[in-house]
């Protein structure tokens, strides 16, 4: 018998006419999952100017000369064996003459909710907070025609650190370079942009700029650092649900614990996330696009009430290429401290994993005024307010990423100049001579407290009013509407806190001191506290800041003579002192203040009136600042304003 041979192996064929089962999850083809696209940034807030498209020139291009920002950032028109304008150009010398940009702006009541909750008598700028970006190239001439809507109060436009340089009345503050707008007017606002960076236009009239009436303002030029995509301008703000003009009631009277007056959230070019009653957060974020392995520009801006922020971004680190309105010698860090007014260009660079990152922007420590628990934490506010999104990162609400303070960044209330003034170094050097052309003691000022209620200010309710004091007779500054002192630079009306600079070379030294220079002082007291101090018409330089109070005999020996710090806003360190000095090469009456904004309504500002017999001769026809006199008094007269606050 024999066996059938065993085969080596089985092949097995199946026809089918239709499947043996089906099943739609198992043949069911799911979408990829949604990533971050650059449509979902259409129409941000975004600079809509390209610096080699449309930066003009026209007198400049006619003699040969040619955009060359696309092929160095530190360049900005080139013309073959003559000399480039660029980075190192000193402005205040050297500016291109560009073409006219023109804007129309209306201030009036509107209906803010930028966390979704409403603003009480929220007034803003063509109906939005921020306000549009008014933007130019450097040299251009700008025209911005503003019109005041809003029936309860006047209104001016201040173009934050443009020293407005012969044109002292375009400066834009009330009882100072003009008087308020009255309702149903315009006024119209022309000066040429001799700087160049990023800053801010906010109105100086009393309380509104924190109501509202505030936004960007960019004018391109050459930078010291290299980049590939602008991302614009970073508007970081306190944010109070009242009007500011009821909050500051809690300034000048005892609010309890609302004393001083309590922000109620921080948002980012007006978007806020708003902490529910069941303790979440809404995800509303400001975010902005990295594109990898891309050089990004950020325009830093801090407009706030009463709040400095230290910013930093997750897992980046960011280079610095200017401080307000002035370039300086590139340097990298992990976190900022974003004073009030103050504006930082930095350079980041998209090198991480493509995700979300988030933007911080933690209150500092001592130099902000948001709610806490008896433990010390923010009760209504969070750091974690904006963030990155790389281009193809998943699409998320917000980010998982984690805060950069484990590789050190803590929320002190100092400086950049202040940590290290080699931090802070201008492109373009001014050397300080160490001999003031002033009398420094006529240049030296206390923040100040009064000890007793202010009769003579506000006698309806009187209270205790900041200042800056040069003597145990000074006064807080409390202007005059329908008076500003460029109609008459001479006089020295009540209350109005002028001091007078003659000199027309040199360095004007300024002292501003945290504790006494009166003692014993039977007027003022000290609180230790941080003022960021802005001064209006000039840069200036930083010769120290110091915690120390200043001794006139020792601090000097602590100046820097060899290009210092420069910029127009700069922190008061709390109970120490800060020493400035500037040119006095710009005729005019400019304001100095403490930019926290109860403060300076409170009065804790001073004009420094330069050079006062060539205001007639430096700036141009006075006829509109007349005019406008003119009409906020008839206006005014028909039924008075009653001022509760320094005006400023």
């Amino acid at each position: 018998m024999s066996r059938l041979p065993q085969p080596c192996c089985f092949h097995l064929v199946f026809s089918f006419r239709r499947p043996l089962f089906t099943s739609t999850a198992s043949v069911r083809a799911y979408p990829p999952p949604a990533t971050y696209s650059a449509a979902d940034f259409a129409g941000a807030y975004s600079p809509r100017i390209d610096p080699v498209r449309d930066c003009v020139y026209p007198a400049l291009r006619s003699h040969g000369y040619k955009p060359c920002n696309n092929v160095s950032r530190t360049c900005w028109q080139r013309r073959v064996k003559f000399k480039d304008y660029d980075i190192n150009d000193d402005y205040e010398v050297t500016t291109p003459f560009g073409i006219t940009r023109e804007y129309w702006l209306t201030v009036d009541q509107a209906d803010l909710r930028p966390d979704g909750q409403p603003k009480i008598n929220g007034v803003a700028l063509n109906g939005t907070y921020p306000g549009p970006i008014i933007e130019a190239c450097w040299g251009d001439k700008i025209v911005v025609h503003v019109r005041n809507k809003y029936r309860d109060n006047g209104t001016t436009i201040h173009w934050h650190g443009l020293r407005q340089l012969y044109s002292n009345d375009m400066d834009g503050v009330n009882g100072v370079t003009q008087c308020p707008i009255a309702y149903g007017e315009e006024y119209t606002y022309e000066f040429r942009a001799r700087q160049y960076g990023h800053t801010w236009y906010h109105s100086h009239y009393s309380l509104q700029y924190p109501d509202g009436v505030a936004g960007p303002l960019i004018i391109h030029g050459p930078t010291s650092a290299e980049w590939d995509i602008d991302n614009g301008p970073i508007m970081v703000a306190d944010w109070l649900y009242n009007t500011s003009f009821a909050a500051f009631n809690c300034e000048a009277y005892d609010c309890g614990n609302e004393t001083p007056p309590k922000a109620d959230n921080i948002v980012v070019n007006g978007i806020g996330a708003f902490k529910q009653s069941n303790g979440r957060w809404t995800n509303n974020y400001f975010k902005t696009m990295f594109k990898p392995g891309k050089k990004h520009l950020l325009r830093l801006i801090n407009g706030s009430a009463a709040s400095s922020f230290v910013f930093s971004i997750d897992n980046h680190t960011m280079t610095v290429i200017a401080s307000d309105l002035v370039a300086i010698k590139p340097y990298t860090t992990t976190s900022l401290l974003l004073g009030i007014g103050q504006r930082y260009t930095v350079v980041v660079e998209a090198n991480q994993e493509p995700s979300l990152y988030w933007m911080r922007t933690t209150p500092a420590a001592g130099c902000s005024a948001f709610r806490k628990n008896q433990k010390g934490e923010f009760t209504q506010v969070k750091e974690t307010t904006s963030f990155i999104a790389y281009e193809g990162a998943p699409k998320l609400p917000y980010p998982d990423s984690t805060s950069v303070k484990h590789k050190g960044v803590n929320d002190t209330c100092i400086d950049e100049s202040h940590i290290s003034q080699d931090r802070l170094v201008p492109i373009v050097p001014w050397e300080v001579s160490a001999k003031p052309s002033n009398d420094v003691s006529r240049g030296s000022f206390t923040a100040g407290y009064e000890k007793n209620a202010n009769p003579d200010l506000y006698p309806q309710l009187p209270f205790k009013h900041w200042l800056l004091a040069n003597s145990p007779t000074s006064q807080p500054l409390w202007v005059n509407f329908s008076m500003p002192t460029i109609l008459d630079p001479f006089t020295n009306p009540p209350f109005s806190s002028i001091t007078r600079f003659e000199q027309s070379y040199g360095f004007v030294y300024l002292i501003v001191d945290g504790s006494f220079l009166f003692n014993p002082d039977p007027n003022f007291t000290a609180i230790p506290t941080g003022h960021p101090i802005h001064l209006h018409g000039s840069d200036f330089v930083i010769l120290n800041q110091d915690w120390k109070p200043y001794d006139p005999v020792n601090s000097p020996r602590d100046f820097k003579f060899d290009n210092p710090a420069r910029r127009d806003t700069a922190l008061l360190p709390s109970g120490g002192y800060l020493a400035l000095a500037f040119k006095p090469d710009n005729p005019g009456a400019w304001l100095m203040h403490c930019h926290i904004a109860w403060h300076a309504s409170s009065g804790l500002a001073l004009q420094l009136v330069v050079r006062p017999r060539e205001i007639p001769d430096y700036n141009r026809d006075l006829l509109p600042v007349q005019l406008g006199c003119e009409s906020w008094r008839r206006w005014n007269n028909r039924d008075p304003i009653v001022q509760t606050d320094s005006g400023i």
